[in-house]
C-alpha cells in the first residue's frame, strides 16, 4: 500500500500534469478534441467513438474525465496542495424572485442558470464541486485545463454574466488549495477543494453585485491579463475578507445590461 506522501505526490502529479495517464502515449496521436486529461482518450469523432467502444467514453458523473480515468481516481481517494482557480456565481436577490414567480416557474429559472454555469464551466475544462442552492462552485483545476486554470475561470466568468437571464454576481480567485477527490466514503466523495484560496473565492462570489464580476489579483497575473490596459471598464478595489489581517486587491468589472435588469 502507498505511504501518505506517495498518495499525495502522485494526486499532484495527476492535478498539475495533463496526459499523466498511460494510455496517453498512444491517444495523443488522434487528433480529436476534447480529450480525457490524464489518458488524452478523444471524445469527438472520428476517434471518439472508436475509443468509446473500448471503454473510454465520458464519465457520466465528471464529463471531463472518462471512465477508466475517473474509477482510478475513485478507487484512490485523495489529494495535493496545488494552486487552481474558483469560481463562485450566485443569484441576487433570490428571495424576491421566489415570491414574485411560481415555484415551478422559479425551479425552471434555477435549472437554466445552472445549465448555463455548468456549459461555461465545461467548456473551459472545469469541474463543477456543488450546487448551493441558489449558487454554484467551479474548480479549474491545472491538468483540467492544459494549465489555463486561470483564463478558464476568468472566461467561464464572463460568459455566466453576459448570457444568464437571472441577476448574479461573480467572483473568481486563484491561489493555492488543497484539492482532490474527496469525502468520508467513496458513494459520497466527490471533487473538491479547501483551503485559504477557496474561502477568498467565496467571499469575493459573496461582495460581487447582480451584473458584476469580481476576480482577484492575482487570477489577472497567473492569467496574464492586464485588466486596466484591456479598456472594458475593469475598477481596481481592495476587499476586507473575514479572518484577512490584509484586504484582498481585486478588479471589478460590470456589465450594464445585467445590473439594469436587476435594478428594474
Amino acid at each position: 500500500m502507498p505511504s501518505d506522501d506517495e498518495t499525495t505526490e502522485t494526486w499532484r502529479q495527476v492535478l498539475t500534469r495533463p496526459g499523466l495517464a498511460p494510455f496517453a502515449r498512444w491517444f495523443r496521436w488522434l487528433p480529436s478534441s476534447p480529450r480525457c486529461p490524464l489518458c488524452l482518450a478523444p471524445y469527438s469523432k472520428p476517434f471518439g467513438p472508436i475509443v468509446g467502444r473500448l471503454g473510454f467514453g465520458r464519465s457520466a458523473r465528471y464529463p471531463q474525465l472518462c471512465n477508466p480515468c475517473f474509477r482510478g481516481l475513485a478507487d484512490d481517494p485523495g489529494g495535493a496542495e496545488v494552486s487552481i482557480t474558483v469560481l463562485f456565481a450566485d443569484v441576487r436577490g433570490s428571495t424576491g424572485i421566489a415570491e414574485q414567480t411560481s415555484a415551478a416557474d422559479f425551479s425552471q429559472l434555477l435549472q437554466g442558470f445552472y445549465s448555463l454555469v455548468t456549459d461555461a464551466v465545461q467548456a473551459q475544462g472545469g469541474i463543477i464541486d456543488k450546487f448551493l442552492g441558489d449558487g454554484v462552485m467551479a474548480l479549474f483545476i491545472p491538468s483540467f485545463t492544459e494549465r489555463r486554470y486561470a483564463a478558464g475561470g476568468l472566461a467561464a466568468g464572463r460568459r455566466i454574466l453576459a448570457e444568464a437571464r437571472l441577476p448574479v454576481g461573480v467572483g473568481v480567485n486563484t491561489g493555492l488549495a488543497f484539492t482532490g477527490f474527496l469525502g468520508p466514503t467513496a458513494e459520497v466523495a466527490s471533487f473538491s477543494a479547501v483551503g485559504d484560496a477557496v474561502n477568498v473565492a467565496h467571499r469575493l462570489g459573496d461582495a460581487a453585485a447582480a451584473g458584476e464580476l469580481l476576480i482577484s489579483a492575482e487570477t489577472a497575473a497567473q492569467a496574464t491579463f492586464d485588466p486596466a490596459a484591456s479598456g472594458e471598464g475593469w475598477v481596481q478595489r481592495e476587499l476586507s475578507v473575514k479572518g484577512r489581517d490584509q484586504a484582498v486587491p481585486v478588479w471589478s468589472l460590470q456589465i450594464p445590461a445585467v445590473a439594469a435588469a436587476a435594478a428594474a
